[in-house]
């Protein structure tokens, strides 16, 4: 087998891993190694993988992501036209409360834009770019995958409104369409946490960063502003 075969299927096996384990599609886990370049590294890194197990790769390509983490472009889709973020227009009973919410996918920002636009009847729909730099001063939480603690936290944000908890910034997946059926039986008490869990283990979804208070939204620096319509 070439070099460039094996790392290619070296690759290939890391992106579809870190697609499971963080409840990605298998498209925005490619769009995530291209923000990162995780593919090219992987290639620089190619001798030094043959010598270790796939799972040494795998914290290798986490610790990538993660670090770079702490200054990336985020992305808000809306039907709003504004120039500063205002946390009080946040709608309410969101996944991880009232608060701003990106993604660090500007296909998933556009299309949450799209279809609000559809639903509200509007003529245009806008796609915001941030950099976000993480303060280590703020309190921050992190939800890796869809689990028991993650369905606890939006089950609380979801039925009791408002704002739940004291977290700044909160990254995890989100409660889509995909996933909702299953959040709505558990806060019905259909099923227990166990159970919701067990079904959620199917579904892949993607990722969102929320900002819930003033301090925290100093940690975004306006880029640009996308018209679509």
């Amino acid at each position: 087998m070439s070099k460039q075969s094996d790392v290619e299927l070296l690759s290939v096996r890391t992106m579809e891993e870190y697609a499971k384990r963080n409840h990605l599609s298998t498209i925005s886990a490619i769009e995530i190694f291209h923000r990162y370049q995780v593919f090219e590294k992987i290639m620089l890194q190619h001798e030094y993988f043959h010598q270790v197990d796939f799972e040494e790769v795998m914290e290798y390509v986490e610790k990538i992501i993660k670090e770079d983490l702490r200054k990336l472009a985020v992305f808000h889709g809306t039907i709003a036209r504004f120039d500063n973020i205002e946390l009080s227009k946040s709608h309410n009973r969101r996944d991880f409360g009232m608060g701003f919410y990106t993604t660090i996918l500007e296909s998933q920002a556009k299309e949450w834009a799209y279809r609000l636009s559809l639903r509200e009847r509007a003529k245009e729909y806008f796609v915001y770019q941030y950099s976000f730099e993480l303060d280590a001063s703020l309190s921050s939480k992190r939800f890796d995958g869809l689990n028991s603690e993650w369905l606890e936290f939006i089950g609380e944000n979801r039925s009791r409104g408002g704002l739940q908890h004291k977290y700044d910034i909160v990254i995890g997946p989100v409660a889509d369409d995909n996933t909702m059926e299953t959040v709505q039986l558990y806060m019905s008490g259909i099923l227990n946490a166990s159970e919701a869990v067990e079904r959620l283990r199917y579904n892949r979804v993607n990722n969102q960063i929320s900002f819930h208070t003033e301090r925290a939204l100093k940690c975004l620096k306006f880029i640009r502003r996308e018209r679509y319509e």
